[in-house]
């Protein structure tokens, strides 16, 4: 939405909202987003450590809610705040894989859940900015068709790529995106981030140094899972990469060419302009 960056000012620059997924899972997550100077991140509802965001919060929180169907990890599996069945392997957690959620899930019983995260997060006392998603769980057409309505409904920008022909979901489920996206009016940003690859971290660091010096112009959704190594964390199959990540995004270099190059905002920023750049109109199409 060209028309909406400008209005911001922001057309033909490079932007960042750097943005820390996860929030809420571990106690170590938390610390490192308290730690950063990036206000922007958002929050797995159903996630252990939600509370300690509200008891320990940072200053200048900039908390989107981070909807999903899947628990990722064996060791520190979650449940669905809802009751739908379909929703839930045999042991009554949100499902391991994407594809296994994707088989069960009822979009009723997925739309119920997804209000049910919004709503938990708003009833802490958290003023949610934005809405995105676990590894993408919403990418069956469906689920997405309910993910947009839920964000116009609560008039929350939702993380909205530019293009999706690199996602990894068959070529209908594309297709189909591409037709759901072009019903809203909504902004869309670019997705980057720290790349989350068992690269060493010399080499991610300098993937991600090349990217901040070489990217386009536009408006990008940088994601990082920054994370501390603890006691509670040291059996993450994927720890060493969030550690990183801390450890890129706390950089001198990193740092000194975000501050030089870039132009950082948050979702607030992109939120309260979008509401007045909208006033009274509707964000999504009428079917």
């Amino acid at each position: 939405m060209k028309e909406f960056w400008e209005f911001m000012g922001l057309s033909g620059k490079r932007v960042a909202v750097v943005h820390h997924d996860d929030l809420g899972m571990f106690h170590a997550q938390n610390d490192a987003y308290r730690a950063l100077p990036f206000a922007t991140g958002s929050i797995l509802a159903p996630a252990p450590w939600v509370p300690d965001l509200i008891v320990n919060k940072k200053p200048d929180a900039d908390l989107g809610v981070h909807l999903t169907l899947n628990s990722e990890w064996s060791h520190c599996r979650i449940r669905p705040l809802t009751c739908g069945r379909s929703l839930r392997d045999e042991q009554g957690y949100l499902f391991k894989s994407l594809d296994e959620a994707w088989r069960s899930v009822r979009v009723e019983e997925a739309e119920a859940e997804f209000r049910a995260q919004i709503e938990q997060v708003a009833r802490l006392g958290v003023d949610v900015t934005h809405v995105d998603t676990h590894m993408g769980s919403i990418a069956r057409p469906d689920l997405a068709e309910v993910y947009l309505k839920l964000a116009c409904e609560y008039r929350l920008p939702a993380l909205i790529l530019e293009d999706v022909e690199n996602l990894a979901v068959p070529a209908e489920y594309k297709r189909s995106l591409k037709a759901l996206a072009n019903k809203v009016r909504m902004p869309r940003l670019r997705l980057a981030g720290v790349p989350y690859v068992n690269w060493d971290l010399e080499a991610r660091w300098r993937a991600f140094r090349d990217f901040l010096l070489e990217a386009e112009p536009g408006v990008y959704h940088v994601v990082h899972h920054s994370c501390f190594f603890t006691d509670e964390t040291r059996d993450l199959p994927d720890i060493g990469i969030r550690e990183g990540d801390y450890k890129i995004l706390t950089d001198r270099e990193i740092r000194r060419i975000l501050e030089e190059k870039w132009i950082l905002i948050t979702y607030r920023e992109i939120r309260d302009a979008f509401r007045n750049f909208m006033g009274s109109e509707p964000w999504i199409a009428e079917s």
